[in-house]
Formats: C-alpha cells, sequence, structure tokens
C-alpha cells in the first residue's frame, strides 16, 4: 500500500514538473513574439493594428496554456473540463502578464536582467510561478512564494542598489580619466550637476533643478578655444 502510494506521489510530481516546464516553455516562446509583434504594428499601423494583434495574440496565448494543462487533466479536477482549463489559463494569463509588467518597470530602471537570451528564458517564468499556485502541494506552492518573493526583492531592492553602484563605479572611472571634472565650481542656487563631459576642444556642463518636477530650469555651459587667428589677420587694437 505504501509502495503504490508512493508510485502515485511520484508520478503526480512528475505531471506536475512537465506541466509547469511546459507552461514556461510555451510562453517564454510565443510571449515575447507576441510584444514584439505588438509593438512593431502599433508603431507602424497606429492604434488599430496594435488592437488587432492583441485580439489575435492574447487567445493564441491562453489556448497554449490551456494545451500546457492537459498532462494535469486526470490528477487534478480544476484541469478535468475544458471549461474550468480556460479558466485556469485566463487568471494565469492575467497573473503572468502583470509579472511581465512589473519586470518591464524595473528593466526601465535600469534593473540588470542579464542578456537578451536571459531576458527571453525569463519572460516566461512569471507565467510559471503563477500556475505553480494552483498545483495542491504545499511543496510546489512554498517553492513558487520564495521565487516571487526573491523576485520582489531583486527588482525593488537588490537591482535598483546594483544599478546605482554601478553607474558610481562608472562615473569614478570618467574623474579617473578626466580628473578636471573634479574641479567644477558650486552649481547655481536650485541647481545640480546633471551631466558634464570633457571633449578634445570642449568643456560641457549642464545643470538641472533639485527638485526635479517640481521646479523648471536648465543652465548650459560649453566652453571652446577661441579659433586660431590667421597670421595675415590685423591683430587686435590694444586699450591703454
Amino acid at each position: 500500500m505504501n509502495d503504490r502510494l508512493r508510485d502515485m506521489q511520484g508520478g503526480r510530481g512528475t505531471l506536475t514538473a512537465l506541466h509547469l516546464f511546459l507552461v514556461w516553455a510555451m510562453t517564454a516562446a510565443a510571449v515575447p513574439v507576441f510584444g514584439v509583434g505588438l509593438l512593431v504594428a502599433g508603431w507602424a499601423d497606429g492604434i488599430g493594428a496594435a488592437v488587432l494583434c492583441l485580439v489575435l495574440g492574447v487567445p493564441l496565448v491562453v489556448g497554449l496554456l490551456t494545451i500546457s494543462a492537459l498532462p494535469m487533466r486526470t490528477v487534478l479536477p480544476l484541469y478535468g473540463s475544458l471549461r474550468r482549463r480556460l479558466g485556469w489559463a485566463v487568471l494565469v494569463f492575467v497573473l503572468g502578464t502583470l509579472g511581465i509588467v512589473a519586470g518591464l518597470v524595473a528593466y526601465g530602471r535600469d534593473v540588470d536582467l542579464g542578456s537578451a537570451g536571459t531576458r527571453i528564458a525569463l519572460t516566461g517564468v512569471p507565467y510559471a510561478v503563477a500556475a505553480a499556485f494552483f498545483v495542491p502541494s504545499r511543496w510546489v506552492r512554498l517553492g513558487a512564494l520564495a521565487a516571487l518573493a526573491g523576485a520582489v526583492a531583486y527588482g525593488c531592492f537588490v537591482g535598483p542598489a546594483l544599478a546605482r553602484q554601478g553607474e558610481e563605479e562608472t562615473q569614478a572611472a570618467r574623474y579617473r580619466e578626466h580628473p578636471e571634472l573634479l574641479f567644477l565650481g558650486d552649481a547655481p542656487p536650485g541647481l545640480q550637476v546633471s551631466h558634464a563631459e570633457v571633449g578634445p576642444a570642449t568643456f560641457i556642463v549642464d545643470y538641472r533643478p533639485i527638485r526635479e518636477g517640481y521646479e523648471t530650469g536648465y543652465v548650459g555651459l560649453v566652453v571652446r578655444p577661441p579659433a586660431p587667428r590667421p597670421p595675415d589677420a590685423p591683430s587686435p587694437p590694444r586699450r591703454t
């Protein structure tokens, strides 16, 4: 009896792993293509084309998610009927897409998400994590909760801290290469240095408001050496 129960649990674990792998693989393959198509359609042909792409793409992704639930239909009542599988697929699509949006927001804040291949692979992770919460296994759900907590911690705290550290290191490297940037005078009242650049024959400094969004203002300073005077040009008059 115990051996039979152990075999049943082992078979259910295999089906669960296959199910979550299919969710990840299908969404990692389909969602990036869908997102790029949506962006290109909206950029090239306007909102109408983007809406059409949305209408065609969403049912496709939901259909793929429904297919990924087929290995579990004989194990869990939730996947027993097509209607239930469709409802589950829609819910996983909504939750996973929210995770994608959160990832895009973090990426827009310079949080490092790896190379292009890594980012494509990560696209399917929110959908797999969302699907894992519907699996009636305490360990699978705890794993999904840990993955969600890790993603939130990295996107909200660790990633931005690493981005700031990388920016500071880049700025320090610029100062080591151009130490004259360290000798800037004090910024005008209410402004701070937002950009400084030293070229072969130019020196550029930009100042922006300290409380950006509440105050408007911009100061730009560009210094260039005077153009060389032709040898036969008359000298400027001297003051006495």
